[in-house]
């Protein structure tokens, strides 16, 4: 039910290449905040990371979600990616429109980052369509291959919902990154969280259970701690207060209103979230524009 896979490939290209060349007196090929020109003047290099977290859709646009990964690969660490497909083949499903080889193709773009997998069995649906044999649904986490991974893994946040149609109760993946950064362990968990039919994303006991056991993973990790995803709940429900109280949520600090794009027509705006650990340093947290999905990106730059 659970494919991990091992990550893929090492490249000489990232960030301690550039700071090495900012140092010699260069321009280095990422953008620097102030933190680390006055880091690598004094000789001390502090490495700000950026995530980016976004339900792909299934790359329904997958164009314009091509040239955007494109664009950011340049200057981002990590990327979590909700809704991905992991066919062979070029095409897109017939009836929604899925990108069938999302992931394969994906790997391609982001050819300087290590890659991750949590996904459902072999025959699943994406949005109601029952995808082609050896077709999977599911999530993938992308790392910087500069950057150490010590962990990776996942679960379900709820072991009754099915993998598939729709049903009354859908999704509910954990997938999850521990890495090594500035000699600090940061555990990064990628929510698909649980849809459930006619809740109107609204508390129910399954999504108190999804963030008790969310918490408890958590608990069992030391270091920085980073929850993003599609979380599939409101922003002020008894779920989001129960993960509120050991993290921060970046939604509410900035104040965002809405982390949907034209393409969604419902009312309900809310959907995609980042919280933080009081040791993780938000340097930055916004909403991208950028009309790649329904969903819109968010972006943390944290140390």
């Amino acid at each position: 039910m659970v494919e991990c896979l091992q990550p893929f490939g090492r490249s000489s290209n990232g960030r301690t290449e550039a700071f090495e060349a900012f140092n010699l007196g260069s321009i280095p090929s990422l953008p620097a905040s102030l933190d680390t020109v006055l880091a690598t003047k004094t000789g001390q290099i502090i490495n700000i990371m950026k995530l980016i977290t976004l339900n792909v859709w299934g790359g329904k646009l997958y164009q314009p979600l091509a040239d955007f990964l494109e664009k950011r690969s340049k200057d981002t660490d990590i990327f979590c990616f909700q809704d991905t497909l992991f066919g062979s083949k070029p095409e897109f499903s017939p009836v929604k429109g899925g990108r069938i080889n999302l992931f394969e193709e994906t790997k391609k773009i982001l050819e300087d980052f290590n890659s991750f997998v949590y996904r459902d069995p072999e025959e699943s649906y994406f949005h109601g369509e029952l995808l082609p044999l050896n077709v999977g649904c599911g999530q993938a986490i992308f790392v910087r291959n500069t950057v150490e991974i010590l962990e990776n893994g996942g679960f379900r946040s709820h072991p009754e919902s099915p993998y598939h149609k729709g049903g009354d109760m859908v999704s509910g993946r954990c997938q999850w990154v521990k890495l090594k950064e500035n000699e600090e362990e940061v555990t990064i968990l990628n929510l698909h969280g649980l849809w459930q039919r006619n809740s109107m994303k609204r508390d129910t006991p399954e999504r108190m259970e999804q963030s008790k056991k969310i918490k408890d993973f958590f608990n069992g990790h030391n270091g920085k701690k980073i929850l993003c995803g599609d979380f599939n709940i409101i922003n002020d429900g008894n779920a989001m207060s129960l993960l509120e109280e050991d993290m921060t949520n970046l939604i509410k600090k900035y104040e965002i209103t809405s982390t949907r794009s034209s393409h969604y027509p419902k009312e309900e705006k809310y959907a995609d979230y980042v919280l933080i650990s009081e040791n993780v340093e938000d340097k930055n947290f916004q909403v991208l524009t950028d009309e790649v999905s329904d969903h819109l990106p968010l972006l943390l730059e944290f140390k």
